[in-house]
């Protein structure tokens, strides 16, 4: 089986990285190849996906293409979605990393994809918006929030070091909880209703960054609200 790879971004440098390490051979890319066959791995950025893959496909009969983006839909039984629900850099290790594998279901595919050693899940035709914006609110809200809060506790006295060593800690053993106790989990004085304390951090944040503030008092109210039925 032929394994190629167009785009050396973060998901792209690290795909190759990972098929270096278990001996897989594959091809790098920096063109679209005619008359292959096998599989093609389409790392490239959103708005190149579409286009590419319509190249891809009319000059090679016989690949199976993958992507990586799943804000795109392109309906064909030979093109398949990789998802990795997961925050990628160029150094990720993808042997840790559980994909979700989108398109008609095809168990020749699946086999080749096995081959590969990546770890994924058949979950579907497409997947609906839904699913990505779970991915957005838990990955990138998660990222806005903890940098943000890392700067507070900077502006707060605190060294660099010390904020990521207190907020990967805290981050951590919130998500345990969560995922031990469900809403059970959630702590703070949002889930307690104390107003008060909640009125006197939004001032002092209104002072410091008033976009901020107005999140900040968004989400607590839909905590409050969410976790009035305990």
């Amino acid at each position: 089986m032929d394994i190629f790879l167009i785009g050396l971004g973060k998901v792209g440098t690290a795909l190759s990285n990972f098929l270096k390490k278990r001996n897989v051979e594959h091809k790098i890319l920096q063109k679209v190849p005619e008359n292959v066959s096998g599989i093609l791995f389409l790392a490239v950025s959103d708005s190149a996906v579409s286009p590419l893959l319509s190249e891809i496909l009319e000059k090679n009969p016989e690949l199976f293409v993958v992507h990586f983006s799943a804000a795109t839909h392109f309906e064909d039984n030979r093109v398949f979605l990789l998802h990795p629900y997961s925050s990628i850099n160029k150094r990720t290790e993808l042997n840790q990393i559980l994909f979700t594998l989108w398109g008609d279901k095809k168990p020749v595919f699946e086999e080749m994809l096995n081959k590969t050693g990546l770890n994924f899940v058949y979950c579907g035709k497409n997947p609906g918006p839904l699913y990505h914006a779970s991915a957005v609110i838990s990955g990138n809200f998660t990222q806005f929030f903890v940098l943000q809060a890392s700067a507070l506790l900077e502006k707060s006295g605190f060294t660099k070091e010390d904020s990521e060593k207190l907020l990967r800690q805290l981050v951590n053993s919130s998500l345990d909880n969560i995922f031990l106790d469900g809403k059970n989990g959630i702590t703070g004085p949002a889930s307690r209703g104390e107003n008060e304390v909640l009125s006197n951090e939004y001032n002092a944040l209104n002072n410091e960054n008033s976009e901020l503030a107005l999140i900040f008092k968004a989400v607590n109210e839909a905590i409050s609200r969410f976790c009035a039925d305990k």
